[in-house]
């Protein structure tokens, strides 16, 4: 069983939302280590709370148990694994934060589609799902500080692409710093096989 948090009297209002975690893609060690470098540089408080990832679902609105964990997985049996790719960072004008726009976005949305299927999302639907797919580098800044730091990082922000296989379920401490609980996985083992002989983990 899945051990929470029960005393988040020192937590934020929003962070209260994401007592029982959430599952979130987190890319390959060799994306992650070069993405964490610029968190850590840009905003030490973002990096504090998870390492780099691209949101997918809701927060659970239950706790997570046995039963609730193989609906998970037999749901996500359904979803082949697929390639994600990042490129230059991107910043706004009308609020703040920088981040990398992931592409193609329509197998995500497909993937938060069925996900969100399972019954520990039962409810209405998370006021942040239809957010495009992003993998932020910072967000507790200001827009001056985001303009800024994307200008900086146009020329020599790490690029690439990796594969998505699998999913990660991320439950927040008392310290609201995010740690991994379980991991699911896409598709079939016959499935994750072929895409990995097909799809490699590239930066540039």
């Amino acid at each position: 069983m899945v051990s929470y948090v029960m005393d988040t009297s020192n937590w934020e209002d929003w962070q209260r939302d994401y007592r029982f975690g959430l599952l979130l893609i987190l890319p390959p060690e060799e994306v992650s280590e070069k993405i964490d470098r610029l968190r850590a540089k840009y905003d030490p408080r973002s990096h504090a709370i998870c390492p780099p990832h691209i949101s997918i679902s809701d927060p659970l609105r239950h706790e997570m148990t046995p039963e609730r964990q193989d609906e998970i997985c037999g749901i996500l049996r359904s979803v082949k694994p697929f390639e994600l790719h990042f490129d230059k960072p991107r910043a706004s004008t009308e609020r703040a934060g920088v981040a990398y726009p992931i592409l193609p976005q329509q197998p995500i949305d497909n993937l938060k589609c069925i996900l969100h299927t399972a019954s520990i999302f039962a409810g209405e639907v998370y006021q942040r799902r239809g957010i495009p797919a992003h993998m932020t580098i910072a967000e507790f800044i200001s827009i001056e500080e985001s303009l800024k730091i994307c200008d900086k990082l146009q020329s020599s922000a790490p690029r690439g692409s990796f594969l998505c296989d699998r999913l990660e379920f991320m439950v927040p401490d008392e310290n609201f710093r995010f740690q991994k609980k379980d991991t699911f996985f896409l598709g079939s083992s016959e499935d994750r096989v072929s895409c990995s002989s097909v799809f490699s983990t590239k930066t540039y």
